[in-house]
């Protein structure tokens, strides 16, 4: 296993060099997590959103700055890592009570959906801070509490989900709610509320000690909760229901993603056969929960399946529950495309749930001939993806525009601005800190001022150099529209790609930046 989930890492480290990596809401993971390698372990001082990542992608950051030292290859290198223990812990549940070449085949079911996917998929698994580590710890929690009984696997599952509400409230539609209702359906159909006690328990454990630990936590100085994802208006809530399906198809290779991938459709359209798998996996698990339910007998005579024990029917309940749970997300939270990323920690359950069924369905098959065409097709399949990765993997790296954005600025001794939201953290990032640039917005007032939104206050101390923005953005165009722009008397101008840097005669304040009357009209060099 070791061996496999090495392989898998490096596979996705070269993979997430094709994909883009550097936005300013991946990088912010980074510098939080050197914050707290630093000593800043509350990450005190700092504005976040109600998803700050701090106990899951920033602490996985934090642990990459001790071992390896600050370099941008964490942000690959994290991402792999957490992509390949989802498939791990997936393999983990889909093999569950099976034995022998079954465990085989759901085993390699999960490697060749979740680890060969298509474009747009592996686009939402590569960047950190995107909920992929919040799916990790829901599968980590779920696994504890397959047995549905107390024990160290309950405890774990605990602080899985304190560790999760800590850093994604997403997690309570992944994984919270999923486990209080597969632990209430348990005593439903035992009639006996102690059976599902230790399932549903878990969850409100793991609230009522992530709350103590916020508490103690604002006490001791930890970072301060600016705003949050806001639902989407009425309107859209019907046109990303009707999209839901459309959209969910796209993530394994079909619809949309077959146009918008660059991968040749005949590779593509070998995506089918785990398309219909995780359908099938997906209404398999949902109506063995219902069956479950609505009958009064124990769960393995009514659904005739007496190879899977109950830890292996409650894993499936769960998992479907994340299901429908990331589906709700998707559709109260999406706005735009960028909302698809709701959509892939139900792309994973959904997943798992199909090798689960996969391999139920080979522990059926006795005979050899039957096993070596399921074999051969399997081979057939994962060749044929395999292949769509190669061709990925075969085009150019991408290359950030902001690694050349912060050689332009140190080239000039230009080490210390102010910049738009995009523009700033990778700038900062990709520079090594060699060149730190802050984030700023448009003021009430005309000026700029500190942009409080994955930031840390002690950045706006001191003077700055520069104004940088991207004038393709809608947050550069803002800049540049303010009344007060430029903001100071300017010594120079500079235009590097898309990207115009303002330098001021001299280096200026926060404050003077925010309140000086109208500055000097913007030369033009």
């Amino acid at each position: 296993m070791w061996v496999v989930g090495a392989a898998l890492t490096t596979l996705f480290y070269f993979l997430g060099l094709h994909f883009k990596w550097y936005s300013a809401d991946v990088d912010r993971g980074l510098l939080q997590g050197l914050d707290m390698a630093r000593g800043n372990v509350l990450l005190n001082h700092w504005y976040s959103g109600s998803d700050s990542y701090w106990t899951i992608d920033s602490l996985f950051f934090a642990l990459g700055v001790l071992f390896i030292g600050a370099k941008v290859a964490l942000l690959h290198l994290e991402s792999a890592l957490v992509w390949a223990s989802v498939i791990m812990a997936g393999i983990a549940i889909a093999t569950t009570d099976l034995r022998r070449w079954s465990t085989s085949v759901a085993a390699a079911s999960v490697v060749v959906i979740l680890g060969l996917p298509c474009s747009l998929l592996a686009g939402f698994l590569v960047p950190s801070t995107l909920h992929v580590a919040t799916a990790l710890y829901v599968l980590l929690a779920f696994l504890g509490l397959r047995r549905g009984r107390f024990g160290w696997g309950w405890f774990f599952a605990v602080a899985m989900f304190t560790a999760g509400t800590l850093g994604d409230p997403l997690i309570v539609a992944y994984g919270l709610i999923p486990a209080f209702i597969v632990g209430i359906l348990d005593s439903v159909r035992a009639r006996r509320w102690r059976q599902g006690f230790s399932t549903w328990s878990a969850p409100f454990a793991g609230l009522a000690i992530a709350w103590v630990l916020r508490v103690v936590a604002d006490q001791l100085g930890t970072y301060r909760i600016t705003g949050t994802t806001s639902v989407v208006p009425h309107h859209l809530i019907l046109p990303n229901l009707r999209l839901l399906f459309e959209n969910t198809i796209s993530l394994f290779g079909l619809g949309n993603s077959l146009t918008t991938s660059h991968i040749p459709w005949e590779l593509e359209l070998f995506r089918s056969f785990g398309l219909l798998a995780v359908v099938a996996g997906v209404v398999v698990s949902m109506a063995c929960l219902v069956l479950g339910l609505m009958s009064g007998t124990p769960r393995l005579e009514v659904q005739g399946m007496r190879a899977r024990s109950e830890a292996s029917f409650r894993l499936s309940d769960l998992l479907v529950l994340g299901f429908f749970g990331d589906a709700v997300t998707y559709v109260f939270l999406s706005v735009d495309k960028a909302g698809l990323r709701y959509l892939s920690a139900g792309a994973i359950f959904a997943s798992i749930l199909a090798a689960m069924l996969l391999g139920q369905v080979a522990n059926a098959i006795t005979t050899r001939r039957a096993r070596r065409v399921v074999v051969g097709l399997g081979l057939v399949i994962a060749g044929v993806c395999a292949s769509s990765v190669g061709v990925v993997l075969s085009q150019p790296t991408l290359v950030s525009p902001y690694a050349q954005l912060g050689n332009f600025l140190s080239s000039h001794h230009l080490y210390r601005g102010v910049g738009d939201y995009w523009s700033s953290a990778p700038t900062t990032v990709l520079s090594d800190e060699m060149v730190k640039v802050r984030q700023v917005v448009v003021s009430s007032s005309g000026g700029i001022e500190p942009y409080q939104w994955i930031s840390k206050s002690s950045w706006y101390s001191g003077r700055f150099q520069f104004l940088v923005y991207d004038a393709t953005l809608s947050t550069g165009q803002n800049i540049r529209q303010a009344s007060k722009f430029p903001f100071a008397p300017v010594a120079h101008t500079y235009v590097d790609h898309q990207f115009h840097i303002v330098v001021w005669k001299k280096p200026e304040t926060m404050l003077i930046l925010n309140n000086l009357p109208r500055a000097t009209k913007y030369p033009h060099n």
